[in-house]
C-alpha cells in the first residue's frame, strides 16, 4: 500500500476524538505506565534492527506504532492499561456477559442472524477496552492495522486448547474458546456499519512484566542490555538514558488539538527511531561517570595510593552514587555542597593525589565524624559531576 495514503488515513483517524485515549480513565499512574512501557518497546524495536518506527501517543487509542515516520504501511494500535492486582475479567474488557459452560471445540465464527444479535445486549461493547480497539481497526480501510490490549495483568479468558489467556500470552482473540469467539464475533459485528464479522486474528492480548510500583526497572534493564551491545562505556548511564526518554515522551501524551498534516501530528505527538537514535548519540557525547571514576582512581593508584584504599574508595563511591539517585540525606547534601565550594575555589593541579589529600583535610575539618574513604569518594564524585556538567 502507498505510504502516503497510509499517512493520510492515519491523520484522519487521529483527528477523530472517537479513537483517541486521554489517559484520564486510568489516572496519572496509568499514563506513566504507558510511557515507561513505550521506552521498553522502542528498545525492543531498535534491538530488532527495525529500519524505522514511530510511536504516536494519545492519537489512536493509547499508543499507535507505525513502521515509518514518513510513509507508514503498517500500524499496531495499543490499549495500554495497568492493573494493581488480579486479572482482567471478560465483562470489563468486552462489555458483554461471558458464556457459561463454554465449549472449546473448534468452530468457525459466522455472522449471527439479525434476530440473534438483537436478542443480545451489546450496548456496552463500544465503551469497553476491546470494543474501542475494534472500532479503531474498523476505522482503517487502507492501512494494515492490528490491535493489542497490553497490560501488566493477564486476561481471564478460556482458550480453545484449554487453559487461560491469563497465563498463556500473547494470544489472539481467535485463540479463545469457541463460544467466546462466537460471542466476540457477534459483539464486534454490532460495531460495524454493515454487521460484517471481524477478523479476530488481528487483535492480541499481551502481558508485560512491568510492576506498577516499579515502572522504571524493566526499561533500565532493557536499555542496559542495548548499551552494553552498542556503547559499553556508557552502560552505567542506562538509568539516565531511559529517564531522559520518558521526559521527552511526557509532553507528547498531552496533545488534544487536531493536526493539519501528518508531519504536524508526528511533531506534536510522535517519537521516531530518528529521535531515539538522537538520544543515543547525545548519550555518547556525555562522559560516563563510571569511566571517569576509573580514570580518577587509576591515576591516584599510579601516584602511590595503595590498592586497598582505592578499592574502599570505589565501594564508597558506589554508595554515594546510589544515595544521589535516591535523593540523598541532609548530611550527604552538605558534604556535596562543601565539596562543590572547595572545587570552585581550588583549581585542579597536575597531580591528583596531593589535590585530593588537600580536599580531604578541608572535609575532615568540617565533617570529622565521617570516614576518610567516604569523604574522598564523595569529593571524587563531585569532581566528576563538575567535569560532566562542563561537557
Amino acid at each position: 500500500m502507498n505510504g502516503i495514503r497510509g499517512a493520510t488515513e492515519l491523520l484522519s483517524v487521529a483527528n477523530n476524538p472517537k479513537y483517541s485515549e486521554t489517559g484520564g480513565g486510568h489516572g496519572a499512574k496509568g499514563v506513566d505506565f504507558a510511557r515507561w512501557w513505550a521506552v521498553v518497546r522502542m528498545v525492543e524495536l531498535e534491538k530488532a534492527n527495525e529500519p524505522d518506527f514511530l510511536l504516536l501517543f494519545e492519537s489512536v487509542q493509547d499508543v499507535a506504532e507505525l513502521d515509518s515516520a514518513t510513509e507508514p504501511t503498517r500500524a499496531r494500535v495499543y490499549q495500554v492499561k495497568k492493573k494493581d492486582a488480579g486479572t482482567w475479567s471478560w465483562s470489563v474488557l468486552t462489555g458483554t456477559v461471558a458464556p457459561k459452560g463454554a465449549s472449546t471445540a473448534p468452530k468457525k465464527p459466522t455472522k449471527a442472524p439479525a434476530a440473534t444479535r438483537k436478542a443480545l445486549d451489546f450496548k456496552k461493547v463500544q465503551g469497553s477496552a476491546l470494543g474501542k480497539l475494534q472500532l479503531s481497526l474498523n476505522a482503517f480501510t487502507a492501512l494494515s492495522v492490528e490491535g493489542v490490549f497490553l497490560s501488566n495483568a493477564g486476561c481471564d479468558f478460556p482458550l480453545a486448547g484449554g487453559g487461560s489467556a491469563a497465563t498463556t500470552l500473547p494470544c489472539t482473540l481467535a485463540d479463545l474458546a469457541a463460544d467466546h469467539v462466537q460471542l466476540l464475533t457477534d459483539a464486534f459485528a454490532s460495531l460495524s456499519t454493515d454487521g460484517s464479522p471481524p477478523d479476530l486474528t488481528r487483535m492480541k492480548l499481551q502481558k508485560v512484566a512491568i510492576h506498577p510500583d516499579n515502572l522504571n526497572a524493566p526499561a533500565i534493564a532493557a536499555a542496559l542490555e542495548l548499551l552494553i551491545e552498542r556503547s559499553p562505556s556508557h552502560a552505567g548511564q542506562a538509568r539516565a538514558f531511559v529517564e531522559s526518554l520518558v521526559m521527552k515522551i511526557s509532553p507528547l501524551t498531552r496533545g488534544t488539538d487536531c493536526c493539519q498534516s501528518f508531519d504536524e501530528l508526528v511533531k506534536e505527538r510522535g517519537f521516531s527511531r530518528r529521535a531515539f537514535m538522537g538520544a543515543l548519540a547525545a548519550l555518547e557525547a556525555v562522559p560516563d561517570r563510571s569511566a571517569l571514576l576509573n580514570d580518577f582512581l587509576n591515576q591516584l593508584q599510579a601516584e602511590g595510593v595503595d590498592f586497598m584504599t582505592i578499592s574502599s574508595i570505589r565501594v564508597a563511591a558506589t554508595r554515594a552514587q546510589q544515595d544521589r539517585l535516591s535523593g540523598g540525606t541532609d548530611l550527604s547534601r552538605e558534604i556535596d555542597q562543601f565539596s562543590d565550594a572547595w572545587l570552585a575555589s581550588n583549581p585542579p593541579i597536575s597531580k591528583l593525589r596531593p589535590y585530593t589529600e588537600a580536599a580531604l583535610t578541608a572535609l575532615k575539618a568540617q565533617f570529622g565524624a565521617q570516614r576518610d574513604n567516604d569523604l574522598v569518594a564523595r569529593f571524587v564524585m563531585r569532581a566528576i559531576t563538575k567535569c560532566v556538567d562542563q561537557n
